[in-house]
C-alpha cells in the first residue's frame, strides 16, 4: 500500500518517498505539480471541497465554477511523461443517486481520456449499484461520510482494486493494508496532531520500505562549472 498525502511536496515528502517507494500523491485540480518517479499519483476532481460534511450540502454552483479546473487537471495529466494510476470521475460526496447519475455524465469523457476510471462510493451505494455502471469502474475510492467509510471498507476491499479516501491515522495504515487496499490519501498530514501523525506515518513507511533504483537515483543535474549539484 502507499499512502498519499495529497498536495504535499516539501522536502521531507521527497525524502520519505525516495528512500521508501511508500508515499504517493493524490492531486486536486489546481494543486497538481511535478510529476516525479518517486511519487506515484492520481487525480481528484475537486468535488470535495464543494461538499459541508456536517449538512451532507453540496454547492453545485461551486462545482460549476471548478468543472474546467477539473478538465485543465486532465488535460496536464495527458500531457505529463509519467501518467496516473486513475482518476476519480466527479461525484456528489454523501449522495450515492447523484453519484451514480455523474457517472454517466462524466465517465465516458474521462475514458476517452485513457485514464483508468475510479468511482467514489458514497453513503448507500452497493456492490450491485458499482457492478452495474457503465463504463466499467477500474478503481473503488472508498468515500462518503467516516462512519460509512470505516463500516463498509471490507466489503469494497472483497470488491476489486480499492483506495481508501481521507485517512490521516497511522494506528489505521496496517489495518488497511491487511485488507488488501492499495493506497489511502488525506490532506491532514500536516495538520492537527501534526508531529504523532507525521512521526508515525514515517515509521510505517519505513517498516515498509521498498525502496528500488529508480526512486533511489539522485535525479541530479550538475552547473556549468561542475563543482555544485542541484535537484532537477
Amino acid at each position: 500500500m502507499i499512502v498519499m498525502p495529497a498536495n504535499c511536496t516539501g522536502w521531507i515528502w521527497h525524502s520519505l518517498a525516495r528512500e521508501t517507494g511508500r508515499l504517493g500523491h493524490l492531486y486536486s485540480p489546481t494543486a497538481q505539480r511535478g510529476p516525479w518517479p518517486w511519487f506515484p499519483y492520481a487525480l481528484d476532481n475537486g468535488a470535495f471541497g464543494c461538499w459541508n460534511p456536517d449538512t451532507n450540502v453540496f454547492d453545485y454552483a461551486g462545482w460549476a465554477s471548478r468543472e474546467d479546473e477539473w478538465r485543465r487537471l486532465l488535460f496536464w495529466a495527458q500531457a505529463a511523461a509519467i501518467k496516473p494510476l486513475w482518476a476519480i470521475v466527479p461525484d456528489v460526496p454523501g449522495n450515492a443517486k447523484e453519484t451514480i447519475e455523474r457517472w454517466a455524465k462524466y465517465a465516458s469523457e474521462l475514458k476517452a481520456s485513457g485514464i483508468p476510471l475510479a468511482v467514489a462510493v458514497q453513503d448507500g451505494m452497493t456492490v450491485d449499484d458499482v457492478m452495474a455502471l457503465k463504463p466499467a469502474f477500474d478503481v473503488i475510492c472508498i468515500g462518503g461520510t467516516t462512519d460509512f467509510k470505516w463500516q463498509t471498507v471490507e466489503q469494497w476491499a472483497k470488491v476489486g482494486r480499492c483506495h481508501f479516501l481521507r485517512c490521516s491515522d497511522p494506528d489505521k495504515l496496517d489495518y488497511l493494508q491487511s485488507l488488501g487496499i492499495e493506497s489511502c490519501d488525506s490532506t491532514a498530514w500536516n495538520r492537527g496532531d501534526r508531529h504523532r501523525r507525521m512521526a508515525g506515518l514515517e515509521a510505517w513507511c519505513r517498516k515498509q520500505a521498498k525502496p528500488t533504483a529508480e526512486l533511489l537515483w539522485p535525479h541530479a543535474c550538475r552547473s556549468q562549472d561542475k563543482t555544485q549539484m542541484t535537484f532537477a
